[in-house]
């Protein structure tokens, strides 16, 4: 309950925030929410190898935390930060060449087409980062850091892109929407990466004694 219930908290405040964008977007019209969601969902695309390189942070951190290796566990998951960011920033990079033919698939609307890509491009931008933040809060998960990382990312949300949106949308439409979302992608990313840095978790279950790997199949297997 310590470490999952922030996340499940934190899981369910993101999405109210999800649908309190689509509130603000509502009043822009069908080409708009049409726009947004195909830009969503072509998004969704480019940050899937984020969530499964955040999953295998998750497990090396933790296993390492247990056997006490805590030093091996940071470079870990700095490693996985790393891979997360490029891989992720490959995905955006490919999807912003070939998004015109992803909406192409999806509507045969023209203007709704032009809109998504050009949403979808503004937040293409915010993809490196947003996979330093998907990874390093697997990686902060694996050493049991939850409350400050859920908390960071609730206010990331709820006053960035909220408060963007809210400013923005007026003005820009569906673009302001996308550069509010992407804005707050990096001030996410940014804030996990320094919590990753400045964590005590890594040292909160350090032993005195580090084993070596065939030592625990030793011990495990008597």
């Amino acid at each position: 309950m310590k470490i999952g219930l922030p996340v499940g908290v934190q899981e369910i405040a993101m999405c109210s925030a999800q649908v309190v964008a689509t509130m603000i977007i509502a009043p822009l019209g069908a080409v708009s929410i049409a726009a947004n969601s195909f830009a969503v969902t072509a998004e969704s695309l480019c940050y899937m190898p984020g969530y499964g390189i955040g999953s295998a942070a998750t497990t090396l951190v933790g296993r390492n935390i247990g056997a006490g290796k805590t030093d091996l566990a940071k470079r870990y998951g700095n490693i996985c930060i790393v891979m997360g960011a490029g891989f992720m920033a490959i995905t955006g990079l490919l999807m912003m060449f070939l998004c015109p033919f992803v909406f192409s698939v999806l509507t045969p609307d023209l203007s709704v087409r032009a809109l998504a890509a050009q949403a979808l491009r503004i937040g293409l931008l915010a993809e490196p980062l947003y996979g330093v933040s998907i990874v390093a809060a697997g990686a902060l998960r694996g050493t049991g850091d939850t409350f400050v990382p859920s908390m960071m990312n609730l206010g990331s949300i709820w006053v960035v892109r909220i408060g963007l949106a809210l400013l923005l949308v007026g003005n820009f439409g569906l673009p302001g929407m996308w550069t509010a979302m992407a804005t707050e992608l990096c001030v996410r990313g940014l804030l996990m990466l320094y919590r990753q840095k400045t964590t005590k978790y890594y040292k909160k279950y350090n032993k005195t004694v580090e084993t070596s790997e065939p030592e625990l199949l030793e011990a495990a297997e008597s």
